[in-house]
C-alpha cells in the first residue's frame, strides 16, 4: 500500500508539471525587494520573486506575504500565532502600481540561473501555488515572505548557495536586527519589547538575517553558486536608489515612552500624599500591570509564537494582579511584588532577555509601592 501511494504521488506530480509551461531562453528570474511602508505591517519591507518571460507572455510576482481577512477566527487565530499566511499570485503591473502607490520604492536583483534553474524554480513555485500547498503558519523570525523565498532559492540550486556574511556585523541578535526599522516608531518599539522574550535574543546566524527583507537582498546580491555569482544585475525602480523614510522628530515628550512612563511614575508618587487619589490610582495601575502581565502569559504559554516565549517582563507583570488590585489589605502580596521588581531591577541588565528601559519608572513605581508604603509609611490594612 505504502508503495502504491508513493506511485500515485509520483505520477499526480507528473500530471501537475505538465500543465505547467515551458520557460523560454528569454526568461528572467529576479528577487524583489520592497522599501518599509507607513503601516505597521508593512514596517519591515517585503520580498517576493518576479519570473518574467516575454516570449511566452508571462509577467508575474510570487509573494508568500498574503493573508486573508476573511478566514474563520481571523483575529483569535492571529493572536494565537495560528494564521495562515499563502502564496499569492499577482501580475508584476499589479505588483508594480501597488508598492508606488504606497510610495515604496523596489531594488530588483536578477539572478543569475541557467535554464534548468529557471525551469525547477519556477516548477516549484507553480506547485507552491496549488490550493492544497499555497497556506503556512507564519512565523515573524522564521517562516516568513523572505524566509520562504531564501528557502526556496537555496531548494532550486540542491542548497549550493555560499553566503558571504563578512558584512554581517557579529554578535547581534534578533532584536537588535528591528530596531532601525523602529526608530520612526517609538512606541510600536516599546511595545515590541514588551512581547518579545528571551527567544528573540539569541545571536543571529547569516541565515537568521534573512528573515529581514533588506537583508535577504543583501546576502543574495553578495552570495555565489559553485561557479558565479549569484545575482548578475540589479536596478531600482523608480531608478533611483530609495532613501529610507524616518518620521521627523517629535518635539511632544509624551510621543516617546520613556518620557510618558517617568511622567506616570512621577503622578503616581505625587498619588502618594492623598489617601482618596492613591487608592483610585492604585487600582488603575495594578489592573493596568495585571491586563500587561495576563498578555504576556497568553503570547507565552497560550500561542504558537516563537519569539514571545520566555518573556521576563513577566517578573515586574505579574497576571495575578488582576485578581488583587482592589485588595489594599494584601499586604504581603504586594511586598512579594516589590521584592520580585528589585530583584528584577538589580539584575535587569544581565539577564538572558534584553528588557525595556522605558519600563523601568514602572518598576521603580511597582518596588516603592509595594516596599516603601508597607515599611515607611504603613497605611494599608495588615493582611494576608
Amino acid at each position: 500500500m505504502r508503495h502504491i501511494l508513493l506511485l500515485l504521488t509520483f505520477f499526480a506530480a507528473q500530471l501537475s508539471a505538465q500543465n505547467i509551461r515551458t520557460l523560454s531562453d528569454s526568461a528572467r528570474i529576479s528577487l524583489m525587494t520592497v522599501a518599509p511602508g507607513e503601516e505597521i505591517y508593512s514596517t519591515f519591507g517585503h520580498s517576493a520573486i518576479r519570473v518574467h518571460d516575454p516570449i511566452n507572455r508571462l509577467d508575474r510576482c510570487y509573494n508568500y506575504g498574503t493573508f486573508d481577512f476573511d478566514q474563520p477566527n481571523f483575529y483569535l487565530n492571529f493572536c494565537r500565532g495560528k494564521l495562515l499566511y499563502s502564496l499569492d499570485i499577482e501580475s508584476y503591473r499589479g505588483f508594480e502600481y501597488g508598492n508606488l502607490h504606497d510610495e515604496r520604492p523596489m531594488h530588483e536583483q536578477l539572478l543569475n540561473f541557467d535554464s534548468v534553474q529557471k525551469q525547477r524554480l519556477y516548477l516549484l513555485l507553480e506547485t507552491n501555488a496549488l490550493p492544497e500547498n499555497r497556506n503556512y503558519k507564519y512565523d515573524f523570525f522564521y517562516d516568513n515572505c523572505a524566509t520562504r523565498i531564501r528557502d526556496i532559492l537555496q531548494k532550486t540550486v540542491f542548497e549550493s548557495v555560499y553566503y558571504d556574511s563578512t558584512l554581517r556585523p557579529k554578535d547581534v541578535t534578533m532584536r537588535q536586527l528591528l530596531k532601525p526599522y523602529l526608530v520612526p516608531h517609538p512606541w510600536t518599539d516599546f511595545g515590541i519589547d514588551l512581547v518579545l522574550g528571551a527567544a528573540a535574543d539569541h545571536k543571529a546566524s547569516p541565515a537568521d538575517f534573512m528573515f529581514l527583507p533588506d537583508h535577504l537582498g543583501e546576502m543574495m546580491g553578495a552570495a555565489h553558486l559553485s561557479d558565479r555569482r549569484l545575482v548578475v544585475a540589479d536596478h531600482f525602480i523608480p531608478t533611483q536608489q530609495p532613501v529610507k523614510k524616518t518620521a521627523p522628530a517629535s518635539k511632544n515628550p509624551l510621543d516617546y515612552p520613556l518620557p510618558t512612563t517617568c511622567l506616570l511614575a512621577l503622578v503616581g508618587l505625587l498619588c502618594m500624599a492623598n489617601p482618596r487619589t492613591e487608592r483610585i490610582f492604585d487600582a488603575i495601575f495594578w489592573f493596568v500591570l495585571g491586563v500587561m502581565g495576563l498578555v504576556i502569559a497568553l503570547l507565552w504559554f497560550a500561542t504558537d509564537h516563537s519569539a514571545t516565549k520566555s518573556n521576563l517582563n513577566i517578573l515586574w507583570a505579574w497576571p495575578t494582579h488582576l485578581l488583587f488590585f482592589w485588595r489594599r489589605d494584601r499586604v504581603l502580596y504586594f511586598i512579594a511584588a516589590g521584592i520580585v521588581a528589585a530583584l528584577t531591577l538589580i539584575f535587569w541588565k544581565f539577564w538572558s532577555q534584553q528588557m525595556p528601559v522605558a519600563a523601568i519608572p514602572i518598576v521603580i513605581l511597582v518596588i516603592v509601592k509595594g516596599l516603601w508604603r508597607q515599611y515607611v509609611q504603613p497605611t494599608w490594612r495588615d493582611g494576608v
